[in-house]
């Protein structure tokens, strides 16, 4: 399908709010509400299906709220922070294989990190992730498979986990020592089948 010329066009604000306290010494807390937004891309405005003449498509719109706290204290800094985000309007190819911007999902979880300073040049650092993201709405999507409400967005891991050891024995000399884990997820929408 060939569409006629046209010109597409979008328009979105991005807001953001933060507030912070210094509780104490070494201790900050802080909380933050932001929206943000996605247009859509070149392929699935123009790339389109027989008998479709246009994609009638808007741009993803996500809230996101977060509230945290950061503290450093001797030789250890850390954070912690919980989020709540909310996508709308998320663009997919339905059964027809036509792109429609009608998905919703949520994204709950924690972040967290830790570090030592045990030498002035060896730092170990900890920290992950762990979140749950889901759909909130059902339909039929392409290659046969169906988005219930309430299922884990596919290849969207619950955990994330990161531990290094930094060693920088001279100013701008530095290596890195990395282990990094990704959860179990789900390669399907139906959430039949797990990547472990």
């Amino acid at each position: 399908s060939r569409p006629a010329d046209r010109n597409d066009s979008f328009t979105n604000a991005a807001p953001k709010l933060s507030l912070r306290w210094d509780a104490a010494a070494g201790l900050m807390v802080y909380a933050n509400a932001s929206h943000g937004f996605r247009p859509p891309e070149m392929t699935e405005l123009y790339r389109l299906q027989r008998n479709q003449a246009v994609a009638d498509l808007g741009s993803e719109q996500m809230d996101a709220y977060e509230i945290g706290a950061k503290f450093a204290r001797g030789d250890w800094r850390g954070e912690l922070a919980g989020f709540d985000m909310r996508k709308n309007d998320v663009i997919l190819r339905e059964s027809n294989g036509f792109y429609v911007s009608n998905g919703r999902t949520s994204h709950e979880g924690v972040e967290y990190s830790l570090t030592w300073q045990a030498l002035d040049s060896l730092a170990a650092t900890v920290g992950g992730t762990y979140a749950r993201h889901r759909y909130e709405f059902s339909r039929a999507i392409e290659g046969g498979e169906t988005i219930t409400a309430g299922n884990d967005v596919d290849t969207a891991p619950r955990d994330l986990l990161r531990a290094a050891l930094n060693y920088a024995p001279l100013p701008g000399v530095a290596a890195e020592a990395e282990w990094l884990v990704v959860g179990d997820y789900f390669v399907d929408a139906a959430n039949a089948h797990r990547y472990t």
